[in-house]
């Protein structure tokens, strides 16, 4: 009886383990890919294309600098006419992520970053002067992008440090 109990308890165990398992790759899953990472004049192994147009593709690398689970507090801000204006997601990162993005863009005048939005280029921008971002939080304009930027926030509920209690949005500001 006692070698009986203990199988059952050491399934019990498994069947969970497998369960929290599945259910963690699946919320995982759900989850888009929101963030900065490097875009390079052409295809290296550091890179994959990333087809911004029909007739356009672009090389962006492979690593991200920052990701949806590094954003601590995110804001849409609507344009003033309507939906044809700029829209601007002010972000507030971790600090860990704030500083990696400011690292990545410090003394490479010329260097091209993208904001992408899982496989969609939501901004593909030339970085100018030596200066870094900076740490505390960032705007990202994007163009007439009103519905973008609203299924952008609507899919990553749940998904950001905030979410996960990381950091505290009065702990920084922009």
């Amino acid at each position: 009886m006692f070698s009986a109990t203990k199988r059952l308890i050491v399934t019990w165990i498994v069947i969970l383990g497998i369960a929290a398992t599945s259910y963690g790759a699946i919320a995982g899953a759900e989850c888009p890919k929101v963030g900065f990472t490097t875009v390079e004049p052409h295809a290296t192994p550091e890179t994959r294309p990333l087809k911004v147009s029909r007739n356009r593709t672009i090389f962006v690398g492979r690593e991200w600098i920052t990701t949806t689970s590094d954003i601590v507090e995110i804001k849409l801000e609507r344009p003033f006419d309507g939906e044809r204006g700029d829209v601007n997601l002010l972000i507030k990162f971790t600090p860990e992520a704030d500083q990696r993005l400011h690292d990545a863009t410090t003394n490479v005048s010329g260097k091209r970053f993208a904001f992408l939005f899982d496989e969609q280029v939501l901004l593909n921008f030339e970085w100018e002067g030596p200066y870094g971002m900076y740490t505390g939080g960032t705007k990202v304009s994007i163009q007439r992008g009103l519905k973008q930027a609203e299924k952008l926030m609507k899919a990553i509920q749940g998904c950001t440090a905030a979410a996960a209690g990381v950091g505290a949005a009065a702990d920084r500001e922009p």
